[in-house]
């Protein structure tokens, strides 16, 4: 009982929250909205509904299928809600500035440029034509192919599957750029690809690098802030409901699209059931009490990891000399059973999960509550700077907002990295050859 009010209680203080800073200030502290858009409904809203439906966090340890029931575990997943929310509810207090006093809407030069939106645009196609070429199958084969039915594959390649991921992770720039830039034709044929990549990888990261651009674009068309219409809420949340029933779509009705024998009215009503309490939406919720479980009662951690992958990103893992670990995603899925060696890594810790397994469940609560310090740091950056870092951020920011809730640090982070790196070299290159130009009198 006592349980059940604190999740109440917490799913409440983030709705007004969210709603203070995405209603009322319409989004202008963008990363910590845009943090607060995704955390709530998935880690203060969810909890509540799982404690209907299933009393709790199902396991998702392949050896512990059943809801989890120390009640410290709960306890403390709601302490770190706490630590998280009043640290952003103190962050975003401070006046904001108004739109004058951030030259908002401005662009510099060098985003207008239709060769920078055409080589964005040119990347993306590169990396859905990596992606198809290292799966080792035509087109033809991965439409009617399952998902990552190409890892048995002879002829698959990891290697060309992660650059692809890098290029694909160009996405939200691409969508952001030409939209801002009214490129409309390389927006539709960048939308028609993703829409592709989509069809052949069985994937829906393409939607949320879609709505991360979108996103972005609209912030910055509408002097830094958003104000979310009655439509654009209608869709918003329709495009939520999507990602969160996406596994219909790639399991059920995909089967029963490519002829397989499928009773819809028998499946879909079981499979809505599995999802609202094992699929994708409760997975964060599950997930997060999983790794808390596995850290206090079995010991389980990864000393300092969330750490040593990003301080030393740069380094290959077995050339590191033990200061980096291995993708936290990996080392998981092995300790809780799920999956093999060829598709390691599918199933992060979440957000918490990261802080409890890296830091103990109790030095997790110091960099929770650094965490809406960063997010503030980040409202200022983007309110207050040009060029392509501010682009990659707030271009991105969505889409890796949602990879770093689901625990994919990586991901999250080096996808921001690479495209801003990438913006930058557009840039500097493009300036160099505008200076060498010759003046015609």
């Amino acid at each position: 009982m006592l349980i059940g009010f604190i999740e109440a209680l917490m799913a409440f203080f983030g709705c007004a929250l969210l709603w203070q800073n995405a209603i009322q200030k319409r989004f202008r502290n963008f990363a910590s909205s845009v943090f607060l858009l995704c955390y709530v409904p998935l880690f203060c809203i969810y909890p509540v509904i799982g404690r209907m439906l299933a009393e709790g966090a199902i396991s998702v340890d392949s050896r512990r299928i059943d809801a989890i029931s120390d009640p410290f575990v709960y306890i403390i997943f709601q302490a770190y809600n706490f630590i998280i929310l009043i640290g952003i509810y103190f962050s975003t207090s401070k006046p904001i500035p108004s739109p004058t006093e951030i030259g908002a809407g401005s662009m510099e030069k060098w985003q207008r440029s239709h060769s920078l939106s055409l080589f964005i645009f040119s990347l993306l196609a590169l990396g859905v034509f990596l992606y198809v070429d290292s799966t080792g199958l035509s087109i033809g084969e991965l439409l009617v192919a399952s998902r990552f039915e190409w890892f048995q594959n002879e002829a698959y390649s990891s290697t060309l599957t992660v650059i692809s991921s890098y290029f694909i992770a160009l996405a939200p720039a691409a969508v952001y750029l030409t939209l801002s830039n009214k490129k409309y034709f390389l927006l539709a044929a960048s939308l028609l690809i993703l829409i592709g990549y989509g069809a052949l990888s069985k994937d829906r990261k393409w939607l949320i690098y879609i709505a991360s651009g979108i996103f972005a674009a609209q912030y910055v068309r509408s002097n830094y802030s958003i104000f979310l219409s009655k439509k654009q809420t209608f869709w918003l949340i329709f495009l939520a409901t999507i990602l969160a029933f996406w596994q219909i779509g790639r399991g059920i009705l995909f089967s029963y699209a490519v002829g397989d024998s499928v009773d819809l009215a028998t499946e879909i009503p079981n499979m809505i059931e599995q999802l609202l309490t094992r699929g994708d939406l409760p997975y964060y919720y599950n997930v997060s009490a999983t790794a808390l479980h596995m850290n206090l009662n079995d010991g389980f951690s990864i000393p300092l990891g969330l750490l040593r992958r990003q301080l030393f990103f740069f380094l290959p893992v077995d050339y590191s000399f033990g200061l980096k670990v291995e993708d936290i995603s990996a080392i998981f899925s092995d300790a809780i059973d799920a999956g093999d060696q060829i598709r390691r890594g599918n199933m992060p810790p979440s957000l918490i999960g990261l802080l409890v397994l890296s830091f103990e469940w109790w030095g997790g609560f110091i960099f929770a509550a650094l965490f809406p310090l960063g997010l503030g740091f980040l409202d200022r950056f983007i309110r207050k700077r040009r060029g392509p870092l501010q682009v990659a951020l707030i271009s991105s920011f969505l889409s890796s907002t949602l990879l770093l809730l689901r625990g994919d640090d990586s991901s999250a982070t080096y996808f921001i990295v690479f495209s801003a790196m990438t913006l930058s070299m557009i840039k500097f290159f493009s300036s160099s050859k505008s200076v060498r130009s010759p003046k015609i009198a």
